[in-house]
């Protein structure tokens, strides 16, 4: 078969991009500056699409995002996009938007680009793999430009954070507010981003959680109250109102941590406490609650906490966010008996704070869950126990899959090296790398599972050896709790151990 010239797969690939050429954003929160913004990026790579007369397809726009990392979620998506054969052409700014740590970049500049047949530009920097990388009769101004560029953007990185860092603090010395995000109640002000204002409906509802507060309504008490009225919590009202992104809402209603965040946050009296030192500076914008009040609600958190240390032998809670209402679903808390008596009991609050109607209010005393965590650990035990014999044997079996296993990668990575090299020096192609590339990453994935199985396995069968024979008082209860996944409480008064695979 007749090799094809290169001016001819020049224009072949010229010809390919056209139809699958986009363009990548990129700009970090520290970032601000007009010269990166995102609409300059995108009139900057549409400038060169117009020259070259490649219309761009699509844009991938990370915002807010450091070229430290690269789980940004556009570039992963772009990442994938590539690998499924959906793009062959990605335009850039300069190459910092790509990412700022040299070694991932000049990666995916080098290998990951080459081996899909994406060519790469880089505006600013004049660099363009269809004249370098990819063009063997010239490779290695680019084989050296590019490093240092890639080196030089990551230093520039680590100076940029120190200059925002100090930057931020300054701010923060002289009462400016530096959150991305103002608190709940609060809004930024139109005419100065740096300064809080009330947030018109916000504020009501932050006004109305300290009322209740200061009037001895406990913090429970009030979230069932937020709950009954079907008042918005805080990540609902911001959805509300435009924000976008990746944000836990939780199960969607109020909740003690939500409302006791707002009941101890300085912020409310008007005073902003903010930074890595903590700076404090007092009446930087209008407060939704007076100090007094703030104080006294302090005061009775605090008595509320001593009353507890000092009346309680045990407050350790060592099953904590494991014991699951097999009603609603939801985590049980754990209480003192009545009048301070010496023993615990789990209860399922989603009655108190959301009513009869969501959960029957399950309760079970924490002497049943422990003693059906020691009856069920010994059926299970019982149930995987092996021989001394029969574990060496199976140490055995693994030492082996692990060694297999890593001749097996070793001969991948040597292999998937050598089609590099030759690829460098014009000797191999882009389709040998990619065809090689998931027999490496398979022989990866067999090596870390079978590592992975044997440290398991040990581990296991320590446990095992030690628990077999001893008694429920020779075994605390803290030695297997990361063994449990949850416990469930069925409505009949089940108990239910599932233990971690």
């Amino acid at each position: 078969m007749a090799r094809k010239s290169r001016k001819h797969q020049h224009a072949e690939m010229v010809k390919t991009s056209i139809a699958k050429a986009v363009g990548y954003v990129r700009l970090s929160v520290a970032n601000q500056e007009e010269s990166s913004s995102i609409q300059n990026q995108k009139f900057i790579i549409e400038c060169w699409g117009d020259q070259h007369q490649i219309p761009i397809s699509n844009y991938y726009i990370d915002n807010g995002f450091s070229g430290k990392r690269f789980d940004r979620p556009a570039f992963q998506k772009m990442s994938k996009d590539i690998l499924a054969g959906k793009i062959n052409c990605v335009i850039v700014k300069d190459l910092s938007r790509l990412g700022r740590d040299y070694i991932t970049t000049g990666y995916y500049i080098e290998v990951i680009f080459p081996a899909n047949g994406v060519r790469f530009v880089s505006v600013n920097d004049q660099f363009d793999t269809i004249d370098g990388i990819t063009n063997q009769e010239r490779p290695y101004s680019s084989r050296i430009r590019v490093p240092i560029t890639n080196a030089f953007n990551e230093q520039v990185s680590i100076g940029i954070k120190k200059k925002v860092e100090a930057n931020l603090d300054m701010k923060a010395q002289h009462g400016t507010f530096i959150g991305p995000r103002a608190p709940f109640g609060y809004q930024k002000s139109e005419s100065n981003r740096d300064q809080l204002i009330p947030d018109p409906k916000a504020a009501i509802i932050v006004r109305k959680i300290f009322e209740l507060a200061a009037n001895g309504t406990g913090v429970t008490a009030i979230v069932r109250y937020l709950n009954e009225k079907d008042i918005p919590t805080p990540i609902q009202y911001a959805r509300s109102n435009g924000l976008a992104g990746n944000y836990d809402d939780g199960r969607g209603d109020w909740n003690s941590r939500s409302v006791k965040y707002i009941l101890t946050n300085r912020t409310y009296t008007g005073m902003l406490v903010q930074g890595k030192e903590k700076r404090a500076v007092a009446a930087t914008h209008e407060p939704l609650v007076d100090t007094d009040t703030f104080d006294a609600i302090q005061r009775s958190f605090q008595a509320k906490a001593f009353n507890l240390t000092t009346n309680s032998q045990s407050t350790e809670n060592v099953l904590k966010g494991k014991v699951i209402c097999g009603c609603c679903g939801g985590k049980m808390q754990r209480k003192r008996g009545t009048n301070h008596a010496d023993w615990y009991f789990f209860t399922c609050i989603t009655k108190n704070r959301l009513g009869a109607g969501k959960c029957t209010g399950m309760y079970v005393r924490e002497e049943d869950v422990f003693s059906a965590v020691y009856y069920q650990l010994k059926l299970y035990i019982n149930y995987h126990f092996i021989t001394k014999d029969q574990y060496k044997q199976e140490i055995q079996h693994l030492d082996s899959t692990i060694e297999a296993a890593s001749i097996k990668y070793g001969e991948a990575t040597d292999f998937s090296m050598k089609l590099y090299e030759k690829y460098v020096m014009g000797e191999g192609s882009k389709e040998a790398i990619a065809a090689a590339r998931p027999a490496k990453e398979q022989a990866e994935v067999e090596l870390n599972r079978a590592i992975a199985n044997k440290v398991a396995y040990e581990e296991q069968y320590r446990v095992f050896c030690k628990l077999l024979k001893a008694s429920r008082k020779e075994v605390p209860l803290n030695e297997i709790v990361d063994c449990i996944e949850q416990i469930v409480v069925d409505v009949d008064g089940r108990i239910m151990v599932k233990w971690t695979k």
